[in-house]
């Protein structure tokens, strides 16, 4: 692929699948450039143009982790089926940074509006990178 993609993987059994990949410059590219601290809208409109850039490592980082999740809104929509699949159902999206993946995930979530029950619960991120 050449020029700017967005592309969805699911990690399972040890591997990266990819679930989907659009030649296209989606929302995700300003989230990636503010989350590695570099400005690739600019890099790639410079490309377009015949520019030579300079390799970016996007693999050091930055120091910072940027996460996006969904925001249901099934309170406000009534008789809305609450049960999750593999359609989309969210109604839009939030996105936070943090420290590391756990910092950054839960910011996200109560941004969301999403309670979490002081007992009786497990929440879990998976260990995949």
């Amino acid at each position: 692929v050449t020029g700017p993609f967005n592309m969805q993987l699911i990690a399972k059994d040890n591997e990266l699948k990819v679930i989907e990949c659009n030649v296209r410059v989606s929302r995700s590219f300003p989230f990636v450039s503010k989350t590695l601290d570099h400005d690739f809208v600019a890099m790639a409109t410079r490309v377009i143009v015949g520019e030579t850039v300079e390799p970016v490592d996007v693999l050091a980082g930055c120091g910072k982790v940027g996460v996006k999740v969904p925001q249901f809104s099934f309170s406000r929509l009534a008789g809305a089926d609450v049960t999750l699949g593999v359609e989309m159902a969210s109604t839009g999206e939030v996105a936070c940074f943090g420290d590391n993946r756990y910092e950054a995930y839960l910011k996200a979530m109560l941004s969301t509006g999403f309670y979490i029950p002081k007992r009786g619960i497990l929440l879990s991120i998976g260990r995949h990178m």
